[in-house]
């Protein structure tokens, strides 16, 4: 079997469309739970790769009755081009609150009102446990993802 015939070609075309769609921070997360996976389970990338998938969910506050859990990471699509990632501090009607790293690393909070706010993701550190349990050997639960 060639490299291009295995599945981590398709690893790289992951992060490639996480990296073009999704702030900085996201896009770390995403590599930590990425690499904790697969040295938890490093001869199936593929399966790597369906969990890595399941990473982001989408939240609708039209189906969902509950705003997500307050210490999850989130993504707050503001625009077309723009969003922010960080830990959920409050979820009101009027507003959201997160905490997240600026481009010089210092922790900031920023408190969005609801109407700039066009879309929603949660980024899980679980799908492993979730989607896999059979495969899960060190039974730690996974840390959630943080704002580093």
């Amino acid at each position: 079997m060639t490299f291009r015939e295995s599945e981590f070609p398709n690893l790289v075309h992951i992060i490639d469309g996480v990296a073009r769609s999704y702030p900085p921070a996201a896009v770390s997360a995403f590599i930590q739970e990425l690499v904790r996976i697969y040295r938890a389970i490093p001869l199936y990338p593929g399966l790597v790769a369906m969990c890595m998938g399941k990473a982001f969910q989408k939240w609708d506050p039209k189906t969902s009755k509950t705003p997500p859990d307050r210490g999850s990471f989130v993504i707050l699509r503001l625009s077309a081009r723009g969003c922010v990632a960080g830990k959920l501090l409050s979820w009101t009607p009027a507003a959201v609150q997160i905490e997240f790293r600026d481009p010089f690393g210092k922790l900031r909070r920023a408190r969005l009102p609801r109407r700039r706010i066009q879309a929603v993701e949660t980024f899980r550190a679980d799908t492993l446990e979730t989607l896999w349990p059979t495969l899960v050997f060190d039974k730690k639960p996974p840390a959630k993802a943080v704002v580093k």
